[in-house]
């Protein structure tokens, strides 16, 4: 070993589980791998710069380079992605046929400032000309609470943008009528309940989403890994190691989607979910790296700077390393 322990903290997920479990090691450095809840790892990483490299909301990461207080720097190695149509939830009884009519709505969120919601508010700004300051938003707890208190963003003027009142919960306002509708990046109560006036906006969203990666490109990155700054530039060995290591535990976890003889993935049509997602993103499709993913890399600054949570738009030169550590 020529260096280390580094602290190296991530979410369970296939795509880094061959990391957890030992199979794929950091070449060259000791590691001690922390597979963790997001929610407590942002949190932890935020306030306490607790670990060597850790998965970060590539939104509130963005936003701490602006400010110019961030102790990180991104690799382009995204953990996570998804696209967003799904997470827009409405009423069915205020007129909502369509994006158009979301202008003027009172529309409930977890959090102004988290990846999933500026990134469906991006969406409805690039495909249907909707802009964050034409809708009224209120953050809150969604299905359970989760916060004593609950913080918004300092915004320009022009932005409505507040906290809900002490011990409400947005789902609950949902179905009460009180708020028009709800970006939520996993289905709320009300909706998994089957409130009959809550719908998505987009029922046929899987239809929607794989039309706009065709025409745009994007598949949406909602968390990369960052890595201490002062680390990466006294240790750029280091750095590309790591991403080596996460491009193999990806490549581990892909292989087992096509095993048409004998299914490693408890689903019964992985196999041709696999040779559908390949005919239309590539055999690449979870890519790592600057070049296969520029388009996305640069939609979440864009989109933090169009809402207000950045003085201007960040190139993607100032978030990441170095594009020459990357490059295949």
């Amino acid at each position: 070993m020529t260096g280390g322990p580094f602290t190296v903290a991530f979410s369970p997920a296939d795509r880094t589980r061959p990391l957890i479990d030992g199979r794929v090691k950091v070449e060259g450095y000791a590691t001690r791998m922390l597979a963790l809840d997001h929610e407590d790892m942002f949190v932890r990483a935020l306030t306490k710069a607790e670990f060597d490299a850790v998965e970060l909301s590539y939104c509130r990461y963005t936003i701490d380079v602006a400010k110019g207080n961030s102790p990180y720097i991104a690799l382009p190695i995204f953990p996570s992605r998804l696209f967003r149509h799904s997470a827009i939830y409405v009423r069915s009884d205020r007129g909502i046929a369509g994006p158009a009519d979301l202008r003027g709505k009172v529309f409930g969120v977890r959090n102004y400032a988290n990846t999933a919601s500026l990134v469906a508010r991006g969406m409805l700004e690039d495909e249907y000309g909707v802009r964050a300051q034409e809708m009224i938003w209120r953050v809150g707890d969604i299905d359970h609470k989760e916060r004593a208190k609950i913080d918004v963003p300092v915004l320009p003027a022009g932005y409505d943008v507040k906290p809900v009142t002490e011990g409400k919960l947005l789902s609950d306002m949902l179905a009460a009528g009180e708020i028009d509708g709800l970006f939520d990046y996993q289905p709320p109560r009300c909706f998994v309940e089957k409130h009959p006036h809550v719908a998505r906006l987009f029922p046929d969203y899987p239809a929607l989403e794989r039309d706009y990666f065709k025409r745009t490109g994007i598949f949406p990155i909602m968390h990369a890994m960052v890595v201490k700054r002062d680390l990466a530039a006294r240790n750029p060995s280091f750095v590309r190691a790591l991403y080596d290591a996460f491009v193999e535990a990806k490549r581990l976890a892909i292989a087992d989607l096509y095993s048409p003889g004998a299914l490693a993935i408890s689903l019964p049509w992985v196999t041709e979910a696999y040779t559908e997602t390949v005919a239309l993103m590539g055999d690449d499709f979870w890519s790592y790296g600057m070049a296969a993913n520029r388009a996305a890399i640069d939609a979440v600054p864009r989109y933090v700077h169009a809402q207000g949570l950045s003085a201007r738009a960040m190139p993607a030169e100032e978030l990441f390393v170095s594009e020459a550590n990357f490059r295949r």
